[in-house]
């Protein structure tokens, strides 16, 4: 494993008295020391050199990052300051000690390097990885998945009792989360290192990619030392091997993983993988299931999709949950989703739902998400301030809404209607609002009288003079079909247009 003039610095001052200087990399890329021979004018790139400092050459030709481990003062040192680093080793050092000491450093590093592989190879147990890294940071660690549960630590005392963490449960409490999220900043698709501080303590923390997919989040917590630079590059390299137990041990997601990727490319329109097909047929009959669209709660600070999901899979057994098309996608099994738990979830997760009819098998589930997702985006439109929307209230809408394709409604008119709306543009009272509400109350002129503040005799004398202008029966139910789809299509319009322009 090549290291870099950080951590050789960090481990030569457990013995020696040393100082660093100069030129020095961040990168993992250095060598296995060498010792200086004298004469020598030309340092290799990236190559570890021990020395005495009288002995450097006038005119150095030094290449790319070179580290000079030097015993002892010399007055051209200034000159390699500024091309190199270099470790300075003051009192009467023996030069074959110092060389051997650096050796030691280069063994431990490489060790810590194999034992991973051979945890790679023997069981991809992300714990063991874990577990086995703890000396080189010397400080409690916790890894977490994609979907904020814990998947393993070290120091778990720490963890419980100075932190708060309740690792018995399979994610963060929702308090947690809060405060993890607000403190810790974590982004899921920050991939570069994050040196931040958590409920009073300095952290540092590296995510987990697979190409462009969040797999989780290695966090060091600062408590026994303080971070050097060169633990950025060794978590990143922890990182890397984790990463790789993850697409070793795909079992770490299972039947699980499978299934909600299956559902995920039906509802999408893809074909479905053997793999994929196996393991809907493991999730076996699971009685009617129903299909749920959340999105965030409008104006709201939304909830990490791993976490939600999490936790509506916890909330309801035998549910799968994802992120999908920026909300979440959750298929339960409609006898443990009672729609007041759905609906007392709701706030606390910062969402709005629409909900599909139930449905027999998974394989069925792009239609059942069609049905969720309209119910939540008719839904809201009509009812802004809701939160819970089933696609049974909203299918008139939904019908009008594909039906007429956004042509204006007026295209639609009869003759009678058009005769109305002629009226309409010139006078203080609307035939159309009068008919459309005569016709919502079932065509009653007590209740339309009650529900418009009108005198029935009135209500009656406008309702004989629109029938007059309509010149048709609303009595014959085509007809009256007709008026009230054309006349509700035209109300869903103008709520679209309201809501497009907020």
């Amino acid at each position: 494993m090549r290291l870099n003039a950080d951590i050789i610095y960090h481990n030569l001052k457990d013995v020696l008295d040393v100082e660093i200087y100069g030129m020095c990399e961040t990168g993992l890329s250095l060598y296995r020391p060498e010792f200086y021979l004298d004469r020598s004018s030309r340092f290799l790139e990236n190559h570890v050199y021990v020395c005495s400092a009288d002995h450097l050459p006038d005119n150095p030709v030094i290449e790319e990052n070179v580290l000079l481990i030097c015993l002892g003062e010399a007055p051209q040192r200034e000159r390699f300051e500024s091309v190199c680093g270099i470790l300075s080793v003051s009192g009467k050092e023996d030069i074959f000690r110092v060389f051997n000491i650096v050796q030691d450093i280069f063994n431990k590093y490489e060790a810590w390097e194999a034992e991973l592989s051979q945890i790679l190879r023997r069981s991809a147990s992300v714990q063991e990885l874990l577990g086995c890294s703890r000396w080189i940071f010397d400080n409690p660690m916790l890894l977490i998945g994609a979907d904020f549960s814990y998947l393993a630590y070290t120091e778990r005392d720490y963890l419980q009792k100075q932190l708060g963490i309740r690792l018995d449960d399979p994610t963060f409490d929702p308090n947690l989360i809060d405060t993890f999220l607000s403190l810790h900043e974590l982004a899921t698709d920050n991939k570069e290192p994050l040196l931040l501080s958590l409920m009073g303590r300095t952290t540092l923390s590296v995510n987990l990619f697979d190409m462009n997919d969040f797999l989780g989040c290695i966090t060091v917590f600062g408590e026994h030392r303080n971070f050097r630079s060169s633990d950025i590059q060794l978590c990143q390299f922890l990182a890397e091997n984790i990463r790789q137990a993850f697409l070793l041990k795909p079992n770490l997601a299972g039947d699980r993983f499978s299934l909600r990727t299956a559902i995920q490319h039906s509802i999408s329109g893809q074909p479905l993988s053997s793999e994929q097909r196996n393991a809907i047929n493991r999730y076996g009959n699971r009685g009617e299931l129903v299909c749920i669209a959340f999105r965030p709660s409008p104006g709201s600070t939304p909830l990490p999709s791993g976490y939600v999901s999490s936790l509506i899979e916890e909330q309801f057994k035998d549910a799968l949950a994802f992120e999908y098309n920026g909300g979440i996608v959750a298929v339960i099994p409609a006898k443990h989703c009672i729609e007041e738990d759905v609906a007392s979830l709701l706030p606390k997760l910062r969402l709005i739902c629409g909900v599909s009819h139930p449905f027999q098998n998974l394989q069925e589930s792009a239609f059942a998400y069609y049905q969720a997702s309209s119910a939540l985006e008719v839904g809201t439109g009509i009812d802004s301030g809701g939160s819970f929307y089933r696609f049974e209230n909203y299918i008139l809408p939904l019908l009008l809404r594909n039906a007429t394709a956004e042509i204006p409604i007026r295209y639609f008119y009869t003759e009678g209607l058009s005769r109305l709306a002629a009226h309409d543009a010139s006078a203080q009272v609307s035939y159309l609002d009068t008919l459309k509400c005569y016709l919502d109350n079932n065509m009653s002129i007590a209740e339309t009288a009650r529900k418009m503040n009108l005198h029935r005799s009135s209500l009656i004398d406008r309702m004989n003079r629109i029938t007059q202008i309509l010149d048709c029966d609303l009595g014959d139910p085509l007809w009256r079909l007709v008026v009230e789809i054309v006349l509700s299509a035209e109300q869903q319009q103008a709520r679209n247009k309201t809501t497009a322009n907020l």
